[in-house]
């Protein structure tokens, strides 16, 4: 939406407009009905997380004498609502505005957007499959919307939502087993057996989304929404591994149409593990050239003091709101339901 005047004299921008607002209300609804407290944390961090992948913006704040203090915009409200739950809060959430740098402008991103986060101490990931599920099927029976209608695809959100493990993924739409390609160098060999271009120096994170966004991920969700669950292990830092196989972890994610929802986890409470697990992030980062900060250390402390049922099993997840809006209004990409999106500021 590129400016108010746009959004005046543009009846369909207008209802898209309207339909957000609706569905941040239904949101917050949605939590409240559960008994889930709604928080409010800082925006401007001094040590964000350490997402080798991720590009926090940087901020410059000054204090009364012209001293300079660095900040930078969250990229999500992760840390800080961990925090919260080592304070005691046992079911929490909140509707946080985010930004990441060096993001496209329109499509499926935008520097600024809206993180929905949600967590559960004690919980599992199983619990917050149902919240999502749940809340979906809450906003659509109050905006009366029965299917989701998402690049010619017609989308049955109301039947019960499909779960398969990544490994199951790989069986179903490559025929391998995932369990032979777990280190870098038989992944490699998997890319070039399936004709896809790797770099030498692309690491396992690098090479497995190469072939998943090329090979699977279109495929997912076209039909009704589908939950993918246990990633290899090396690919989620902030999880816990699996009981049944420490080769994997409790990663999900969520697709609607072939478009990514949602990124949640069991997640890891051993604050030692957590800690030497950021470490590796921070050298990744410094590794491709990106800004790097200490491990924040109230965050580690914070873990190492959960209450006992959130340290044996804790759950969260974050779900881009801008993209569930996309979804529910018909929209044509993300820039239609952000009023003055950053990509419409700059051409302005």
């Amino acid at each position: 939406m590129s400016t108010w005047l746009e959004l005046k004299n543009n009846p369909r921008l207008k209802k898209i407009y309207d339909e957000r607002i609706k569905i941040i209300r239904l949101i917050r609804e949605f939590f409240w009905s559960l008994g889930f407290v709604e928080t409010d944390t800082p925006i401007a961090l001094k040590l964000p997380g350490q997402e080798p992948y991720l590009n926090p913006v940087a901020i410059n704040i000054h204090d009364p004498n012209g001293q300079t203090e660095k900040f930078y915009g969250r990229t999500s409200p992760e840390f800080a609502l961990k925090k919260l739950l080592a304070v005691g809060y046992e079911k929490i959430f909140e509707l946080a505005k985010s930004f990441r740098d060096y993001e496209s402008f329109g499509g499926n991103h935008n520097t600024e957007f809206i993180m929905l986060e949600w967590y559960r101490a004690p919980g599992k990931y199983q619990d917050f499959m149902d919240d999502m599920e749940n809340l979906f099927k809450y906003i659509g029976e109050k905006l009366d919307v029965k299917t989701i209608k998402y690049k010619n695809k017609e989308i049955n959100f109301f039947e019960k939502w499909d779960r398969l493990t990544m490994k199951e993924v790989w069986q179903k739409y490559l025929q391998v087993n995932l369990d032979d390609y777990l280190e870098t160098e038989s992944l490699r060999n998997l890319a070039a057996k399936l004709g896809l271009s790797v770099s030498a120096n692309d690491s396992y994170d690098d090479i497995f989304f190469t072939i998943f966004l090329n090979k699977i991920e279109a495929n997912l969700g076209l039909e009704k929404p589908i939950f993918i669950y246990d990633y290899p292990a090396q690919m989620a830092s902030l999880s816990r591994n699996c009981e049944y196989d420490q080769r994997y972890a409790e990663r999900v994610e969520c697709y609607i149409g072939g478009l990514e929802m949602c990124n949640g986890y069991g997640e890891l409470t051993d604050a030692k593990e957590q800690k030497r697990r950021l470490e590796q992030d921070r050298e990744l980062r410094a590794k491709l050239g990106k800004d790097v900060w200490d491990v924040d250390p109230d965050f580690i402390a914070a873990l190492a003091d959960l209450p006992e049922p959130a340290q044996k099993a804790m759950a969260g997840v974050a779900l881009g709101v801008e993209r569930m809006v996309v979804l529910f209004t018909g929209a044509k990409d993300i820039n239609e339901v952000i009023f003055q999106a950053v990509k419409d500021q700059i051409n302005n």
